[in-house]
């Protein structure tokens, strides 16, 4: 009988043992992912924590999660900007890239955030516990999408109506308002997709109910996979109340993107402009745009957002992340005024009624897109300084680069055929002129009657979501425009384009 040599049953039982291990963490991990339980409001469970644990310890590498829905328009990341879960309550985790800390499917928006420049733990890693106090910013996936074109916005007017009334006997003139007003608000009928599955279009190619690749992916001569854009309107980091947040300078170190914190007000938009510039070079932050609050305003009203409009943050204070708990209905009181919003009472992101005022109708989304702050956009009409602080050739040099929208020299308040396709204006329409009882004689789109000011020649600069005071004309699709300096109700918000 041949003898079998020691060393090859040695280096048989290595490979049989490797083998074995390997099998049982990938059975084990089957296993869970085929009994896999809801866990705090998401699909993870402890003991699948347990396995992406072992999977570290023991060498084997999975691969990164990929959701399918997104058609591999999925978050790119880079440097410092660390992936996050957020728990109900609001306490952020690391996030294990490896295991799905992102469902769009599921209204479960991919998050991620910025620590401060000394945080008290230097080597935060995947599964920690990251504390409140050290993080300097939120940041929330947009991906890449197209979306079904519903109205091509061609709109170069607004519908007269007379006051609206509470006396149902006097509603004549207003019947017809009351049918149409906020009943084109739908569904959004979207799907995701890189550069190479859904190229860049132009406006010409943009037909009625076929598919248009939204403009905020494309910024200069990049074509992207997505934007981060900021969690909540930018605040103000030394402040320590409403007031000392107005401040017009370029101070990129007070920024902070965070729940709970004073909005940088009265502050210019060339100031908002380079601070938003100069937050992040590497990361290619910048002021958001009006195409850029376009998409997300469009995806919060899709399968895959609230599908409705987010609560109104009615914080006197001018603070992050509130929602008012007593929205009135605007889609049944298109006509009420503005004060008619609770004031008193309002909640912070992560509550029951805080989350109502994410894009997602949960804690991962997007806020303060419905009051707060009014929020200044990166667009203007052609040529139309104002009193940004810009000059004429620094503004053409950014719209060039890509970085600032530019709209028609001839907008005025209703030419919503102006419209850039994918900004959430002209493609609101149709759009109505009413006094209302406050004695405001406003435009509203026929999405929940939101105001719908365009830009025009006075007041070139845009602004969007409406102000805690504005009541039910707030909302993700409210928009107006003003002159561009620095005011104590107008604030912005900021975007990374990795």
């Amino acid at each position: 009988m041949r003898k079998v040599n020691n060393k090859y049953i040695f280096i048989l039982g290595v490979i049989v043992g490797l083998i074995l291990s390997i099998s049982t963490v990938y059975a084990v991990d089957a296993y869970i992912e085929s009994n896999k339980v809801t866990y705090n409001n998401h699909n993870k469970t402890n003991v699948e924590e347990a396995i992406d644990e072992l999977y570290e310890k023991s060498g084997i590498h999975k691969t990164k999660w990929v959701d399918k829905t997104l058609n591999g328009a999925d978050p790119v990341l880079k440097d410092h900007l660390i992936p996050v879960e957020i728990k109900p309550n609001g306490d952020v985790y690391y996030a294990n890239e490896n295991s799905e800390w992102y469902n769009y499917s599921e209204k479960r928006w991919a998050n991620a955030i910025i620590l401060i420049d000394s945080p008290s733990n230097t080597n935060y890693k995947v599964g920690d516990h990251i504390i409140e106090d050290d993080i300097e910013s939120y940041f929330v996936w947009i991906p890449r999408y197209q979306y079904k074109i519903w109205d091509l916005g061609e709109y170069s007017e607004s519908y007269t109506f007379s006051q609206l009334t509470d006396d149902q006997s006097n509603r004549e003139n207003d019947t017809a308002f009351w049918k149409v007003a906020g009943s084109n608000s739908r569904l959004i009928d979207i799907k995701f997709g890189t550069p190479n599955s859904i190229p860049k279009m132009n406006e010409n190619e943009a037909e009625l109910n076929k598919y248009y690749t939204h403009p905020a992916f494309t910024l200069g001569t990049k074509d992207l996979n997505g934007i981060w854009v900021g969690k909540f309107e930018t605040g103000y980091k030394d402040a320590t109340n409403a007031n000392n947040a107005g401040v017009d300078s370029e101070a990129r170190d007070e920024i902070i993107i965070k729940p709970d914190v004073y909005s940088w007000r009265n502050i210019s938009i060339k100031n908002m402009f380079m601070n938003s510039y100069n937050y992040e070079r590497d990361l290619d932050s910048h002021m958001l745009k009006n195409t850029e609050w376009g998409a997300v305003a469009y995806l919060s009203h899709s399968a895959y957002g609230i599908g409705n409009e987010v609560n109104t943050n009615n914080s006197a204070d001018f603070k992050t992340g509130y929602s008012a708990t007593s929205n009135i209905d605007q889609r049944i009181y298109p006509g009420i005024t503005a004060e008619s919003t609770d004031k008193v009472n309002t909640q912070p992101w992560n509550t029951a009624f805080g989350y109502l005022a994410s894009t997602t109708g949960n804690i991962g989304g997007v806020y303060d897109m419905s009051g707060g702050a009014w929020e200044y956009m990166a667009a203007c009409v052609k040529g139309q300084i104002s009193s940004s602080g810009f000059d004429t050739s620094e503004l053409e040099n950014q719209v060039a680069k890509g970085y600032i929208d530019e709209y028609s020299a001839d907008s005025s308040r209703d030419s919503y055929n102006k419209r850039i396709l994918g900004d959430a204006t002209g493609e609101l329409g149709p759009f109505y002129k009413y006094l209302e009882s406050s004695g405001w004689n406003g435009l509203h789109s026929s999405w929940y009657a939101d105001n719908s000011n365009f830009v025009d020649l006075s007041d070139p600069w845009p602004f969007r979501g409406g102000i805690n005071s504005d009541g039910v004309l707030t909302g993700q699709f409210y928009f107006s425009s003003w002159i561009g300096g620095a005011e104590k109700y107008y604030s912005f918000r900021i975007a990374l384009a990795i």
